[in-house]
């Protein structure tokens, strides 16, 4: 199982900060910047606040059936 968090990595763009979600894979140690890995990838932007790039993340994994506590414990095992 897999998350999407905020887990404060951005991009500063003429200025501003551009936040970027992250993938967490359950069992898997640290977190997955959503930056893009060549030259044809772009990074995703979900909000210029880390509260826009969370509620992003959290509709998300919403709208995969992950409720916000799930999410968190999954984040948390990803730290140890």
């Amino acid at each position: 199982m897999m998350v999407y968090w905020c887990a404060g990595e951005y991009d500063m763009i003429d200025g501003e900060k551009h936040f970027i979600p992250s993938v967490i894979i359950d069992g898997e140690k640290g977190h997955r910047p959503m930056r893009g890995k060549d030259s044809l990838a772009l990074p995703y932007y979900w909000g210029k606040t880390e509260e826009e790039c969370q509620a992003c993340c959290n509709q998300a994994n919403e709208d995969m059936g992950i409720d916000e506590k799930t999410a968190a414990i999954i984040v948390g095992r990803s730290m140890f």
